[in-house]
């Protein structure tokens, strides 16, 4: 079934960063393993604003430890994504550009919470609520996050698999039209009514 899924430009770019950073399980995708790997700093303390602040030497992550550790990582691939993809002076940029880069950073976030390629090799359980539990339980989300992210994981198979539909009968439509897949009998059925037009003087015009 997942044959059929079609992933965003910012999803691929997520799975070849991860790839080339060796990050390829779901044990791979901790704060503590991601900030040490990517060299990026992180402060939990109770109340304080979830926000990263970083320019072109460092990156440091604020989080409330209030949170659970589930919600805590969730917040963590958000603003994961600002320094890794939002460059430049973010005091100076207007606001709907500031908007833009929070819509980048929400589907990121699903992107890098739970990367389709580690769940495209694991072995799934038939019924959709064990499959969102195993989801929440190996990428260490909230189950509301997990079923978000099967949803959407399932939206694109389905939107593949029509892809996939939609261009294999367009082939077939192309290849019956094709004279050279004609059978014997449709060749000759064909010319045969070519000869018959041109006897009765129709101008026939055979590309």
């Amino acid at each position: 079934m997942l044959n059929f899924y079609e992933p965003t430009v910012l999803e691929e770019w997520v799975e070849k960063f991860y790839i080339k950073h060796d990050i390829r399980t779901p044990s791979d995708l901790t704060i503590e393993n991601m900030s040490a790997v990517l060299g990026i700093g992180v402060t939990f303390a109770p109340g304080v604003d979830d926000e990263v602040i970083f320019d072109e030497e460092y990156t440091h992550v604020f989080i409330n430890s209030l949170h659970s550790s589930q919600r805590q990582w969730e917040v963590f691939c958000h603003e994961l994504c600002h320094p890794l993809r939002h460059l430049g002076n973010q005091i100076m940029l207007p606001d709907e550009f500031r908007k833009m880069q929070e819509i980048e950073a929400n589907a990121f976030q699903f992107y890098a919470a739970i990367p389709f390629f580690m769940v495209r090799d694991m072995k799934l359980p038939d019924h959709q609520n064990e499959i969102i539990d195993l989801l929440a339980r190996e990428f260490g989300v909230t189950h509301e996050f997990a079923k978000q992210r099967w949803d959407q994981i399932l939206r694109r198979v389905t939107r593949g698999r029509s892809h996939h539909e939609f261009v294999t009968t367009l082939a077939n439509q192309y290849k019956r039209a094709d004279p050279a897949n004609w059978s014997h009998e449709t060749k000759k059925l064909f010319h045969l009514a070519i000869q018959r037009k041109l006897q009765k003087g129709e101008g026939v015009v055979s590309r």
